[in-house]
């Protein structure tokens, strides 16, 4: 997650250092960067470089300044609101699918503030559509019907939910539990009916970079990837596949925690690792010394994952073993 934070007074000023080192000590979140003044100017050259866009200002200034920059779903960013006083932080746009509503609750805990969220589903405690895409990584195949999906779920009504028996931890999430029926099946993309309206769900591909020590535990490495699949909200089942770089390839504790968890392994080469270059690396000193790279963990998730690839997890280290999380695609 890329996160601008705007401000314009004395207060929000403090506010916004706050609240950039908070969220910088998460690694969910990928970049923090700060804007101050010139509000008009500043959200036309930043609207589209970011995943969310955070205001620290009057909610009528945000209202008036972006009005015109709105597009659609599929492109704007999440916005977020709060007071100078951090007091309240309000989720303004693209709610679901920009993640607007998640980041106002990741937002509104690192500063003690209240969390205001108007999105109909998330009121009634349902789980919308584009909730359920975003949570666990699922493409959608068709925006034009999740708002009707998403008024039936509203309503009362419970809708059909076809899943990969492999996704049958999405089950044991109360609010699904709540808004779906569901059915299994041997077909690997995901599917919402209701009624004559069917939307079809396919699953992102989803890359643990995994780096460790020499003779690390497949318990030591499970650990941390059952950490980070936490910090991310998803259960471990979630994860596709374990990437690592050729020097880790004969590593016990990885291949093993790999076969517990069903989940391939794929090796990335020195030499890809070493000219392999992206903005959400960041360089590991030590690694580097040692073996001519800028990282394992990172570079060899991104790798996997391909071209469109970016980090949602940035390394994270516990016990001689390190983990990073990369996705390949969007969610729309």
């Amino acid at each position: 997650m890329r996160f601008a934070i705007v401000s314009i007074t004395k207060n929000g000023v403090i506010l916004a250092d706050k609240l950039s080192h908070k969220l910088s000590e998460d690694p969910t979140v990928i970049q923090v960067d700060r804007y101050v003044g010139d509000v008009k100017d500043t959200f036309m050259k930043i609207y589209d470089d970011y995943d969310c866009i955070i205001a620290i200002m009057a909610t009528g200034i945000v209202i008036r300044t972006i009005c015109n920059l709105i597009k659609s779903k599929e492109t704007d960013p999440a916005f977020l609101v709060i007071d100078d006083n951090g007091k309240h932080v309000i989720s303004l746009l693209s709610g679901h699918l920009g993640g607007a509503n998640d980041y106002t609750l990741k937002v509104s805990q690192a500063l003690d503030a209240n969390p205001v969220i108007t999105t109909s589903t998330d009121v009634s405690k349902k789980m919308g559509v584009d909730a359920l895409a975003r949570k666990y990584w699922l493409s959608l195949s068709n925006l034009n019907t999740v708002k009707a999906l998403n008024r039936a779920i509203t309503d009362g009504q419970i809708l059909d939910l076809y899943l990969p028996t492999r996704y049958d931890f999405v089950e044991e999430n109360e609010i699904a539990r709540n808004t779906y029926k569901f059915h299994y099946w041997d077909d690997n993309h995901i599917r919402v009916d209701f009624e004559e309206i069917s939307l079809i769900l396919n699953p992102l591909p989803l890359v643990a970079g995994v780096g460790s020590r020499r003779g690390v535990s497949d318990k030591q490495v499970l650990n941390c990837l059952e950490e980070a699949a936490a910090l991310l909200k998803i259960p471990v089942d979630r994860l596709d596949i374990i990437s690592t770089g050729e020097m880790k390839k004969d590593e016990e504790g990885i291949i093993e925690a790999a076969w517990s968890l069903g989940i391939p392994v794929e090796v990335v080469s020195v030499d890809a690792l070493e000219v392999y270059i992206h903005p959400d690396l960041k360089p590991s000193i030590l690694v580097e010394k040692k073996f001519g790279v800028v990282g394992v963990a990172e570079p060899s998730a991104l790798i996997t994952a391909g071209d469109s690839s970016r980090l949602i997890l940035s390394k994270t280290s516990k016990n001689g073993v390190s983990v990073a999380v990369a996705v390949s695609g969007r969610l729309y």
